[in-house]
């Protein structure tokens, strides 16, 4: 269902050409959250699953619901946009084209002809992240919300990953959680980053996943650090198995002060940190 978990006393809805929105979009529904000018987050929100058998009419009915949704027709300073998929690819920058990034991503991942492909460039990396979205959704968001930015949601991700101090010796493994997926990031002070995503069934398949990491780049368990983001509860299944095997676990919680409402668990809410870094991507 619809929830807004969290609106500060200080949002007026009739003075927001001040403020950011950054809104996270997948076929499934939307979040989003608006800032003021000094970053403080003013606004939360998630959205129903639309939870439709067909992806035309899952589509039409995000469209529906975003129209539909007073927050998202006010007038703000700027705009942000998360893509949620795992149909990604990297390029690197110098071979870099349109032609080229059409055919390396398929083969990785299938594109089919109701989608489009779109990309951002990451500097830090020296490559292109392109990935894949319907095609009847770009349009319609630059309509919607001009002079939109869209990024795919490891945009940000892999950035704070990159600009973290590195350990050459241990180095942290960066994970981000999302329903049935995660991204990865190992980053390495000789530019030869470790990147992937891994989809997961249950929670016990995650952290297979994660400790057979450490094991194929036979990293240290007491020593190299995991930071784990996205929808993960510190008190669940998974940090509870990978705390008896990894030493140093850091999770990445929504920051404090905001009057959230408990009747939540705290995934439902550390899914929401990235959201809040969409508009300092760039």
């Amino acid at each position: 269902m619809d929830e807004l978990l969290f609106v500060d006393s200080t949002f007026e809805k009739d003075n927001t050409s001040r403020f950011e929105l950054s809104i996270q979009l997948c076929l499934d529904g939307f979040s989003f959250s608006i800032l003021s000018e000094d970053q403080d987050c003013l606004a939360l929100f998630k959205s129903k699953s639309l939870n439709s058998d067909s992806e035309n009419i899952s589509i039409d009915a995000l469209k529906e619901s975003i129209r539909n949704c007073e927050f998202l027709n006010l007038s703000y300073n700027k705009v942000s946009m998360l893509w949620l998929t795992r149909k990604a690819s990297l390029i690197p920058s110098d071979l870099f084209s349109e032609a080229l990034a059409i055919d390396s991503f398929q083969l990785c991942h299938p594109l089919s002809k109701d989608e489009s492909l779109l990309w951002n460039e990451l500097k830090d990396l020296n490559a292109y992240l392109v990935y894949a979205l319907p095609s009847a959704l770009p349009d319609f968001i630059e309509s919607q919300f001009p002079g939109i930015k869209i990024f795919h949601q490891s945009f940000s991700f892999y950035q704070e990953a990159l600009k973290q101090t590195l350990n050459s010796k241990h180095p942290k493994v960066h994970v981000q959680i999302y329903d049935h997926f995660f991204d990865v990031i190992i980053p390495d002070k000789d530019q030869k980053h470790f990147i992937n995503s891994f989809t997961y069934k249950d929670e016990t398949d995650m952290v297979y996943f994660i400790l057979n990491i450490y094991k194929q780049h036979k990293l240290n368990s007491e020593y190299s650090q995991l930071l784990l983001s996205g929808k993960i509860d510190e008190h669940g299944k998974a940090v509870q198995l990978l705390k008896k095997y990894i030493k140093e676990i850091e999770i990445e919680n929504m920051p404090g002060g905001l009057l959230l409402k408990n009747t939540l668990p705290n995934s439902e809410y550390n899914q929401f940190t990235k959201l809040l870094n969409t508009n300092r991507c760039e």
